[in-house]
């Protein structure tokens, strides 16, 4: 018998195997028989377990499911823990109809691309071959930095491809490729792919550019001193007038901040940003540390038994700063821009707008007809197409994006575009600069 309407605090309690309920559009399920049966893997709903996944649901299912879902009703939910959406638009149904369109015409699974397969084991082989190179070449400096900046970028492309594609189910049917093709991240670059689930899945791709909501844009509150400034509501500080001086800079630490933030994210804060994270099970637990002493102990403490530690040491972070510059800079070009929006909920916590208008109104695409680009940032040119359908393999955004372009146009919505990648970044330079100034209502600190 359904019971009383649950508030979201009172859901969130229900984030375990033993208790598993989610809520999908405004009204409650009980999953926790049903965890073991479900098609994507008793991972995927434990993630998602406690929350309203309305955004990700509708998102990585047909609709036909919904049907299933009635089954497992409870209650309803009669408070909201994030912003909602309206139903999809005109716009929104029509480009879905599109998108599908195109698969059915051309007989292929969206899922499937074996060409990714041959990338993801050329990038793998490529990063041993090249981790290897630079202690072999460690009396030939020139080569040893070489293929120590190499192994950088194939570590970021670890991340831009197998890893991002597992986080959005986006490469075969198979939970278990998933689950295995993710641990690539965890034991080659030592950082959690299940912290990344939630901060990007369950995170940023929902609730793009909204504040206090997205991981990817959470800065301190508005009174206290950040990094950087990125949004007009940040309180302003002398040091901003040179942000985009230093800030690209401090890029170089992503990875560094990341391996060392998973630990502090799932025992001691629980949460990322506002998306809270969910107990561990004891192969979670045994994974996010063995992954990060198998890095420690293959990136810095084996090769010096075969060169001297500070030939470790310089080989561990040039291809470390290589690969978090690389990926930070990827990342930023998309959404950190004073082209793209920066939207906020109404007083209600309503976004009176279209999902998927909105991914297109906060994401910056580029250079999407260069095959370089495509391939070397594991198609993120290509961001509006995956933010929209993230559940479709990246090999055919190409495909895609003309599609997404031309509906756009029909609709009278704007996409937005830059020509070439260096104008991409140059309009996340420009916006760290603009927001930098002191704003004429704020006095320097």
């Amino acid at each position: 018998m359904p019971q009383p309407g649950y508030t979201w605090e009172e859901l969130a309690r229900f984030n375990t195997a033993d208790n598993l309920f989610v809520a999908v559009r405004g009204k409650v399920y009980d999953l926790t028989k049903f965890l073991d049966s479900h098609p994507g893997g008793r991972d995927q709903l434990l993630i998602g377990a406690g929350k309203d996944v309305t955004l990700v649901f509708d998102t990585y299912h047909k609709e036909s499911t919904n049907k299933m879902l009635e089954k497992f009703y409870v209650a309803d939910l009669a408070t909201n823990e994030f912003p909602t959406f309206p139903e999809p638009s005109p716009f929104h149904v029509e480009l879905k109809k599109r998108v599908t369109e195109h698969f059915a015409k051309s007989g292929r699974d969206p899922k499937w691309a074996p060409w990714m397969m041959v990338r993801y084991a050329v990038i793998i082989s490529v990063f041993i071959a090249s981790y290897l190179g630079q202690y072999h070449f460690a009396d030939f400096w020139p080569m040893m930095l070489l293929c120590s900046t190499i192994l950088g970028v194939c570590g970021a492309l670890i991340g831009l491809m197998p890893l991002h594609d597992t986080s959005h189910f986006a490469i075969t049917h198979n939970p278990k490729v998933w689950k295995y093709l993710g641990y690539v991240h965890d034991f080659f670059n030592g950082c959690s792919n299940r912290v990344w689930a939630y901060q990007h899945t369950m995170g940023h791709h929902p609730y793009t550019n909204i504040d206090e909501v997205d991981p990817d844009i959470m800065t301190a509150s508005k009174e206290v001193p950040d990094i950087r400034r990125i949004k007009p509501y940040q309180h302003w500080f002398a040091r901003y007038l040179v942000q985009h001086w230093y800030v690209p800079v401090l890029y170089s630490l992503l990875s560094i901040k990341t391996r060392l933030q998973d630990l502090y994210i799932v025992y001691v804060l629980k949460k990322d940003g506002s998306i809270r994270i969910n107990p561990f099970e004891t192969g979670d637990n045994v994974i996010i540390f063995a992954s990060k002493a198998w890095f420690a102990l293959y990136r810095v403490l084996l090769p010096m038994l075969f060169v001297s530690p500070g030939t470790s040491i310089v080989c561990y972070l040039l291809s470390d700063v290589v690969s978090a510059m690389y990926l930070a800079l990827s990342f930023q070009a998309s959404h950190v821009t004073g082209v793209v929006e920066w939207p906020l909920p109404d007083k209600d916590g309503k976004i009176n707008r279209d999902w998927a208008e909105l991914q297109i109104a906060t994401t910056l695409d580029y250079a999407t007809d260069s095959w370089f680009w495509t391939f070397f940032t594991g198609a993120l040119n290509h961001q509006t197409v995956h933010h929209v359908f993230p559940n479709i393999s990246q090999y055919y955004y190409p495909e895609i994006t003309p599609i997404m372009a031309k509906t756009c146009k029909d609709f009278g919505i704007q996409y937005n575009y830059a020509p070439t990648f260096s104008q991409a970044l140059g309009a996340h330079i420009q916006h760290l600069h603009d927001l930098g100034q002191e704003p004429k209502t704020t006095k320097a600190e």
